[in-house]
């Protein structure tokens, strides 16, 4: 499963490595590499994100997952055909539909084979897959753009999960929902309808701010993800092979150390003070997107250019850390049979609002600033995005507090 969403990784993650080329070759502005990195994908993966959460609630989730992998992979490598900016974005657009189907499927699945003291380790290391990918699609990706172009980037990203497809189909179970939930939770949610099950997941303490948090967060880590290579070949001078080796490191290597290291580190906390806390691990998760904005807006703010891959360092090792805690969170507070569509709400928000607005934010912001640094004031615009996620997350943090003191009562 892991290797599944690595793929996803890679194919979300190549079109910021070809903005660059892409752009020269089409003609096309900051703004319009926006569109194609963030809006392209966010919309078409917001339109798709709930059905696909109220298919992962009643439905086989491996075959889902196996339809979802084929689409995306084969979506990708048909992006290296494009002929202009339409037919990327409807490239864009396809990849978008079908990545919708990733996370509200992976994590329904983990949550049935990880019971609440190991979830969020087991969430950490499923999200290993997002820096490997993102390392992946830079590191080959970037040597494969210099070789032979970006079309061929893309050719390369979408075969992994092509061949990856049949192996997942022969190799994962379907396991039982609420395997490790009780017998209440397991019933909650169920031959509801849509209204109702939203209503229902809304009521629950904490769980909307933490969907709004992981909407704001998304704006600003992804937005700084896809134009940090534009970031360091404009104002830093650094060739494209390089530049993707350096974001590999901090995002891919570094991000998906913290990742695992975050979850890793909260259950056992949990563990030695009698168990899951939602207060506490949401506590915990929400001082990372305040550090990693912190380092982000440093990263764009100092000249010199080592001070600069010091924070660039830094903040590829805090921007995944806050998945395992957070969405560990939302699956538990969610229940079995809701964490589908509780999962599909987040990655509708996060890909409509974080990936695409933020994404096309930076980019306009850059056509607005001009010249060079232009893309540096649209990534630590975004970072501010990502500073306010975290204030959520503390508030999502007391609201549950609130709530499980009041029951106590």
């Amino acid at each position: 499963m892991t290797l599944a969403q690595t793929c996803h990784g890679i194919d979300r993650a190549i079109i910021g490595l070809v903005l660059a080329p892409i752009g020269r070759e089409f003609a096309l502005t900051d703004s319009q590499l926006g569109i194609l990195a963030g809006f392209a994908y966010g919309i078409f993966f917001a339109l798709a994100a709930l059905p696909f959460g109220i298919a992962v609630d009643n439905f086989n989730r491996r075959n889902l997952m196996v339809a979802a992998l084929t689409l995306w992979s084969g979506a990708t490598a048909l992006c290296g055909l494009a002929a202009g900016f339409w037919s990327l974005l409807l490239g864009r657009a396809f990849v978008g539909v079908a990545e919708a189907g990733g996370s509200p499927t992976g994590m329904s699945l983990l949550s049935d084979y990880f019971g609440e003291d190991r979830r969020a380790t087991a969430i950490g290391i499923w999200y290993l897959s997002a820096g490997i990918g993102l390392a992946v699609a830079f590191v080959v990706g970037g040597m494969i753009v210099q070789g032979a172009g970006w079309r061929w980037a893309f050719v390369a990203a979408g075969i992994p999960g092509l061949l990856l497809a049949p192996v997942l189909l022969l190799t994962v179970r379907e396991p039982r929902r609420g395997a490790h939930d009780s017998s209440e939770a397991t019933d909650d949610g169920e031959r509801l309808r849509l209204g109702r099950r939203i209503r229902l997941l809304a009521s629950r303490p904490g769980l909307l701010l933490c969907i709004f948090a992981i909407v704001l967060i998304a704006a600003g880590i992804y937005g700084m993800s896809i134009w940090l290579t534009t970031f360091l070949i404009r104002v830093h001078g650094i060739p494209i092979a390089r530049a993707g080796l350096y974001i590999a490191i901090a995002y891919g290597g570094l991000g998906s150390l913290g990742g695992f290291l975050a979850g890793w580190v909260i259950d056992r906390v949990n563990r030695r003070r009698g168990g899951f806390a939602p207060a506490r691990t949401t506590l915990f998760g929400a001082v990372i997107p305040l550090l990693t904005a912190m380092t982000g807006i440093g990263t764009v703010l100092v000249q010199d250019t080592g001070s600069m891959l010091v924070l660039l360092m830094a903040c590829g090792f805090l921007s995944a850390s806050y998945n395992g805690p957070i969405y560990a969170v939302i699956v538990t507070i969610a229940g079995p049979r809701l964490r589908g569509l509780a999962v599909s709400l987040v990655q509708l928000g996060a890909n409509l609002i974080g990936v695409g607005a933020g994404t096309y934010l930076i980019g306009a912001v850059s056509d607005f600033v001009g010249g060079d640094a232009g893309v540096a004031w649209g990534i630590g615009t975004a970072m501010i995005f990502t500073f306010g996620g975290g204030v959520l997350l503390l508030l999502a943090s007391r609201s549950i507090r609130r709530a499980q003191g009041s029951e106590a009562k």
